[in-house]
């Protein structure tokens, strides 16, 4: 008989921290109301109608007693709150070193990428998908030993990605990216569930995640897709994805690598502090880049001009649109793509690369 545990397996550093603040919570929370109700029922009983001779005495209050049961809860109470604070403060902070897999949550299913370009697909209906989506159905694979965070967004409606195993769920939000990362401690499949109802089919976004070790998951990742691609992002990752559109929508012809074009320089933006026209500042995140896509009038950058034309949903999907941030956070210094990349140079025009001079041709 296959009975669900009463506690959930423990399989990461966040889920020890999270269980030690719970049953300390719910130990201290359980003994002092155990002892109110079993006070209350031995009063109940002592003091019972008819049990008692004469008239209630006087009885004055007592500052000592409510000193004591104003201060020790005080005491409890902040216990509660710093361990809260240490808690929060470990899963709101991923350590730089950890690799990032983006996860899009989609009516219903899950999509992951990893940074060098597989793909899964979790959960879901096999029958309402694309036969590139049914190929990839699998299990999210994580190295154990290892931080890696997860970046979350959403395609159509609010979904939840939660991992019991690992004491962790986050919102995914359509047109925010939240992140939320793990540390695995132990080997094994743990299941993937959507905590927040997201429709018809919201019992389909179910799914497992592997966690294997460090070895086998190189390997893994070197024997299902080989580095291969551009300078900045590998062929068909999410970023490569990014950039052919940012080609195809002609963005490199203001989007230069130098500070004279038409349009600021692109390349080391994410993270970055944008100044304002008429004042103040923005830091260039997700939500940044896509608001400067989507209605780029609203914060235009310092001594550039208003000229971008703004892109709607029937222009640049939510799918593309998570493609283009992808591929802007990825753009580092010498990265922007030539101009005339994938274009056949005019006839009679030399065919040797820019950064080779006639005599090595």
């Amino acid at each position: 008989m296959n009975l669900t545990p009463f506690i959930p397996e423990i399989a990461s550093t966040q889920a020890y921290q999270f269980e030690l603040l719970f049953w300390y919570i719910a130990i201290t929370t359980g003994l002092v109301g155990g002892a109110v109700y079993a006070a209350l029922a031995y009063f109940c009983i002592k003091y019972r109608r008819g049990n008692t001779t004469g008239s209630t005495p006087r009885i004055l209050g007592s500052h000592r007693l409510e000193l004591a049961w104003t201060v020790m809860p005080l005491f409890v109470f902040m216990s509660y709150f710093a361990g809260g604070v240490i808690v929060y403060n470990n899963a709101a902070h991923p350590p730089e070193d950890a690799m990032e897999i983006f996860v899009i949550g989609k009516q219903w299913m899950w999509k992951a990428q990893y940074p060098t370009g597989q793909r899964i697909i979790i959960g879901g209906n096999p029958r309402n998908m694309t036969e590139a989506e049914r190929e990839s159905i699998g299990k999210l694979i994580l190295p154990v030993g290892r931080p890696v965070k997860i970046t979350i967004t959403s395609e159509d409606v609010i979904h939840d990605f939660g991992i019991p195993a690992f004491r962790s769920k986050m919102d995914a939000v359509p047109g925010r990216y939240t992140q939320v990362w793990y540390h695995p401690t132990r080997t094994g499949e743990y299941h993937i569930f959507c905590d927040q109802y997201c429709g018809t089919w919201h019992s389909l976004m179910v799914g497992k995640v592997k966690v294997v070790e460090q070895k086998e998951f190189d390997d893994w990742l070197m024997g299902h897709t080989p580095l291969q691609g551009s300078r900045n992002a590998v062929d068909g990752s999410l970023a490569h994805e990014g950039r052919q559109l940012f080609l195809k929508l002609n963005c490199i012809s203001c989007h230069s690598s130098t500070p004279n074009g038409k349009a600021p320089v692109l390349e080391g933006l994410y993270g970055s502090r944008v100044p304002l026209r008429g004042g103040g500042a923005e830091i260039a995140d997700e939500e940044y880049i896509i608001k400067s896509i989507r209605r780029p009038r609203l914060a235009v950058v310092d001594g550039w001009e208003s000229i971008m034309p703004a892109y709607d949903e029937t222009q640049v999907t939510k799918e593309q649109m998570d493609a283009l941030v992808a591929y802007i956070r990825s753009l580092k210094k010498g990265q922007t793509p030539d101009r005339t990349e994938y274009f056949p140079a005019p006839n009679g025009a030399p065919t040797y690369p820019r950064t080779q001079s006639p005599e090595k041709k």
